[in-house]
C-alpha cells in the first residue's frame, strides 16, 4: 500500500476523476462532522482535548478545499494541475487554506499578500514585536497543540508542553473551513454531476491577480444556479446557499503556498538594531 497518493488522480479520465473525487469528498465530510462533534462534545469539559480534536477537524476540512480548488482549477498545465493535488497531504498548505478561511481580500493578489506572512519559516515577535525568534505559526500551531517536544530556544532547550498552550477559559469556535465544508456538503456538491458542473464553470473563467471578490461571489451564486439548474441542489435553508455565496474563497491553485525561507541571521539584525520610537 502506498499512501499519500493524491497525485495519481491525474492519471485517470476526466469522469472517472470526478466520481473518485466525488467518493473521497464524501468521506472527508463525514470525519470532519465525526471529528468537530467529538470536540464540541469535550469542549465544555475537556477542552485541551476538545482543541485537539477542532484542530483536527479545520486540517480535515482544507482538504476538502484543496480538493473543490483541484475540481476548479484547469488540468493544463499538468504541473500546476498536479501540485494542487499535491497540496492534499501538504500540512504548510492546508493550513493555510484553513487561515484563508478567515480572510476577506478585495482582489486574488490581496489574498496572496495576506497568507505571504503565514508562510515565513521563521519570524519575530514579542512584547516589542522583535523579542524572539519563532517558527513558522502555522506549523507550530498544529504540532504544538499535538506533540511533546525537546526544542531548542535562543537562551536554551526546554521541553514543549501542548497542555500549557490551552487557555482553559475560552470556549471551542467551530473554524470557519469546517463551516464552509459542511455547507458544500449539505448543498449537494459531493457528487459527480456536481463536480462536473463546478468544473465546467470556473475552469472556464479569466481570473487573474486583479481579479474581484464580487466576480468571485457572483461566479459562486451561478454555481449554485446552475446546480439547481439541473436538479443537483439540495434544498437547504437560505443561509447554507448564503454562506458559500458569500464565504466560499479565490481559487487558491495559482498562489504561493510554499514555506518561505527566513534567514535567522538576518532576524537577528534586526533584534540588535532595533530601538524604541519614543
Amino acid at each position: 500500500m502506498r499512501v499519500r497518493a493524491t497525485r495519481d488522480l491525474t492519471q485517470l479520465a476526466t469522469s472517472e476523476f470526478f466520481a473518485v473525487v466525488a467518493e473521497g469528498l464524501n468521506l472527508i465530510a463525514k470525519n470532519v462532522i465525526r471529528l468537530w462533534e467529538g470536540a464540541a462534545i469535550l469542549g465544555e469539559q475537556k477542552k485541551d482535548a476538545a482543541r485537539v480534536l477542532a484542530n483536527m477537524a479545520e486540517e480535515e476540512a482544507a482538504k476538502i478545499l484543496i480538493l473543490i480548488d483541484a475540481v476548479r482549477c484547469p488540468a493544463m498545465p499538468a504541473d500546476r494541475f498536479a501540485r494542487q493535488l499535491g497540496r492534499f497531504s501538504d500540512h504548510l498548505a492546508k493550513g493555510l487554506y484553513a487561515r484563508a478561511c478567515w480572510m476577506r481580500p478585495a482582489t486574488l493578489a490581496d489574498l496572496q499578500k495576506y497568507l505571504n506572512d503565514t508562510r515565513k519559516e521563521f519570524y519575530l515577535d514579542g512584547p516589542n514585536e522583535v523579542d524572539w525568534i519563532f517558527r513558522n505559526e502555522v506549523i507550530q500551531e498544529r504540532e504544538g497543540a499535538f506533540y511533546v517536544d525537546y526544542v531548542a530556544h535562543e537562551d536554551g532547550n526546554t521541553w514543549w508542553d501542548p497542555t500549557f498552550a490551552e487557555i482553559s477559559g475560552l470556549d471551542i469556535m467551530e473554524p470557519e473551513s469546517v463551516r464552509i465544508a459542511k455547507c458544500f456538503c449539505d448543498a449537494g456538491f459531493f457528487t459527480r454531476e456536481s463536480l462536473e458542473i463546478v468544473a465546467k464553470l470556473w475552469r472556464s473563467q479569466q481570473l487573474g491577480a486583479d481579479t474581484q471578490v464580487q466576480e468571485i461571489c457572483g461566479i459562486n451564486r451561478a454555481t449554485l444556479e446552475l446546480m439547481d439548474s439541473h436538479g443537483l441542489l439540495i434544498e437547504q435553508p437560505v443561509s447554507i446557499y448564503r454562506h458559500v455565496v458569500d464565504e466560499w474563497q479565490f481559487p487558491m491553485y495559482d498562489l504561493d503556498l510554499s514555506l518561505k525561507k527566513v534567514n535567522r541571521a538576518t532576524l537577528r539584525e534586526q533584534q540588535r538594531s532595533w530601538y524604541p520610537d519614543w
